[in-house]
């Protein structure tokens, strides 16, 4: 098939070869100039490339479902322990292929996600049966809840999920992995102090999650910072530590102060702002949400059926959430333009 697309190096050749006048041409490359500005995107990820990856996802889905039933089943037997390396073996074949060969983000996830829980129980079994009560392991559900119960094996859990995480990150660069290694290292830093303070650390863990949410945050900005046209790989770990890290610090926020307006409403303008300014969607969907809970709580006050408290809040984050979509370039520029020649402004992506 014909490719009709041209460049502004073709028209300005026609605009040399007479076939176009220069006032013709300066219309137009003014018009594409505003239609840029529309339609820049810069914010883009490749979760799957199309109904072939879901497809394939599916397939890895239903292949460790199988896989985990079919280990349930070999409890109290050598083939308890025979199983998952084999089953490991075969993970890291697809991962060679689907995450190495192919690059399907989507498939390499369930992949990474079924590898991870497998060797990850096996450990906790391994560790059960040398440090645990004789006898205790049975199945699959004793294994895990021994594991949720003892915090020196949250510790070793902690530790082997932020290496293999980090394994998998230097050997498939799958994004999301980025994020997770992240995550696994301050989880490795909080199983540690639980297992030191034990109860006494609990009230603290909001505190710990917000700070999390924080570095997640910190990290991606300066990740961000360094390729402000996201042209490299590396935009696209960043985007997995905004999905992480905007929740974490938003919702444990609102769980500190109890959702209430006064605390939460500077909370989701700042959260605005900022994606306005670092032109990620993540921080703003998340402040969006306690909108909602905001707008229901308020409805609910002023005796409004329940009803059509629902039927309003879905209108109200809904407008939102289009007039976002649709004016985000806009906003940005409007917000911006103030600041073209700040020496900051160079960091952050074009509007």
């Amino acid at each position: 098939m014909k490719d009709n697309r041209f460049t502004l190096a073709d028209i300005r050749n026609a605009v040399s070869a007479g076939v176009l006048s220069e006032e013709a041409f300066d219309r137009l490359e003014g018009f594409l100039g505003e239609q840029s500005l529309e339609t820049a995107e810069t914010e883009k990820f490749t979760l799957f490339r199309g109904m072939n990856d879901i497809f394939i996802a599916l397939g890895i889905c239903a292949l460790t479902i199988g896989w985990f039933v079919l280990w349930g089943l070999l409890a109290n037997g050598p083939a308890f322990w025979i199983a998952p390396p084999i089953a490991m073996i075969a993970y890291v074949a697809l991962a060679e292929y689907i995450a190495g060969k192919l690059k399907a983000s989507l498939p390499s996830i369930a992949i990474m996600a079924a590898l991870g829980a497998t060797l990850m129980i096996y450990a906790v079994a391994i560790y059960m049966s040398l440090a645990g009560p004789a006898g205790q392991l049975s199945d699959l559900d004793t294994v895990i809840d021994f594991g949720q119960r003892s915090m020196n094996v949250l510790v070793f859990v902690a530790v082997i999920g932020f290496a293999f995480q980090l394994g998998f990150f230097l050997r498939y660069r799958l994004p999301v992995s980025f994020a997770l290694i992240a995550a696994g290292l301050v989880g490795v830093f909080w199983s540690a102090l639980m297992a030191t303070f034990g109860p006494a650390a609990e009230p603290y863990i909001p505190y710990m999650i917000t700070a999390t949410g924080i570095i997640l945050l910190a990290l991606a900005i300066f990740i961000d910072s360094r390729d402000p046209k996201r042209i490299n790989g590396w935009a696209e770990c960043a985007f997995w530590l905004y999905v992480f890290g905007a929740p974490m610090t938003i919702h444990s926020i609102a769980a500190t102060f109890e959702a209430a307006a006064l605390a939460m409403i500077p909370v989701i303008i700042v959260a605005m702002v900022l994606s306005l300014i670092l032109d990620r969607r993540s921080p703003i969907i998340s402040g969006l949400i306690y909108v909602g809970y905001l707008l229901q709580s308020g409805f609910e006050g002023a005796e409004i059926d329940p009803s059509m408290t629902i039927v309003l809040v879905c209108f109200i984050v809904g407008g939102l959430v289009m007039a976002f979509g649709v004016g985000w370039q806009r906003a940005r520029h409007i917000l911006l333009a103030p600041f073209e020649h700040h020496p900051l402004r160079r960091y952050l992506p074009p509007s």
